[in-house]
């Protein structure tokens, strides 16, 4: 009887602690906005924001989901944000270069600043993913945002990577 007492205690704090910690593992994923060196984005729910400080990376996040199949170990999608010291068209150039099929090329302005949006394909490990890059011009640097998307993804997934390209912006 004794040590009945302290252990229901005990166990009523484990359990209180663990539902802490799914909550605060949950709330993660949520959808939140980001803002970063010179660039904003809305990082839509179902994504998780890793943070390194140690990273070349102003923004990296991945999908909670994975492929199906044989890419069942594999992020359905992925999304960074990083530097480019080149300048826009070259930077662009240069992206699109990377790419298997590169297929479109547009270039606009968004709130006082150029922009241009490269898509195509890339095949990594035996997997085809969908690549889409925003960049930005940020002064002297470029801002390039980049998701991949495995091919085989569902459509609301793929609505989620685009709102969060029409997201991306200048700060």
């Amino acid at each position: 009887m004794e040590l009945l007492i302290p252990g229901l205690i005990l166990v009523a704090l484990m359990v209180w602690a663990s539902t802490k910690i799914k909550r605060s593992a949950a709330s993660a994923f949520d959808a939140e906005h980001v803002e970063g060196d010179g660039f904003a984005i809305d990082k839509p729910a179902g994504f998780l924001n890793r943070y390194n400080a140690h990273s070349e990376l102003l923004f990296d996040a991945y999908s909670k989901d994975f492929g199906t199949e044989s890419a069942k170990n594999v992020r359905a999608a992925t999304a960074v944000v990083f530097a480019a010291d080149e300048p826009l068209f070259e930077a662009a150039a240069l992206e699109q270069s990377r790419l298997l099929n590169s297929d479109r090329s547009e270039r606009f302005d968004l709130g006082g600043a150029r922009c241009i949006i490269v898509t195509g394909e890339l095949e990594r490990d035996g997997h085809r993913f969908n690549v889409s890059e925003k960049l930005l011009e940020c002064g002297s640097q470029t801002r390039v945002l980049k998701t991949e998307v495995l091919q085989e993804t569902s459509p609301d997934l793929m609505r989620k990577i685009e709102q969060m390209l029409v997201s991306f912006s200048p700060r």
